[in-house]
């Protein structure tokens, strides 16, 4: 687990529900997660916003779990975990923010379970990248 004192911080006060939170930049570089990300997914997970009907044919994936995305509205996607019944399945959203901490692009990857809603952590996502990571965009959950 890579551990940003500030971002960690920050995560526990405004994402207490979710189930992992990372936070990568554009050259691959993990300023924070709550577990072991696997590189090789953040390539994946950085292409989401290169197309809207490439990232809905391909999903989210993360620790090999796949995620389909039902919402797309950059720098929002976001979606849930098909595998199982709709009462245990798992929410997952990405935020794509242009000018992170170090000036370049960042992410900030989120997923949840049941009950949380998507509704209620994209809220929660959005609040985090906007105090801790500088997103500037107004948005909001769809």
């Amino acid at each position: 687990m890579v551990q940003d004192e500030h971002l960690a911080s920050t995560a526990k006060k405004l994402l207490p529900d979710c189930s992992r939170i990372l936070v990568f930049e554009e050259n691959d570089n993990v300023l924070y997660s709550s577990f072991e990300a696997d590189v090789r997914e953040l390539e994946t997970l950085k292409q989401t916003f290169t197309d809207r009907d490439e990232a809905i044919k391909a999903g989210l994936n993360l620790q090999g779990r796949r995620f389909e995305v039902h919402r797309y509205h950059p720098p929002l996607a976001y979606g849930r975990s098909m595998d199982t019944a709709p009462e245990t399945s798992e929410g997952c959203a990405i935020c794509q923010i242009d000018q992170g901490p170090s000036g370049d692009t960042a992410f900030a990857v989120i997923t949840y379970e049941m009950p949380n809603i998507s509704a209620r952590m994209v809220s929660q996502l959005v609040l985090f990248c906007k105090e801790s990571l500088g997103l500037k965009a107004s948005i909001s959950a769809q």
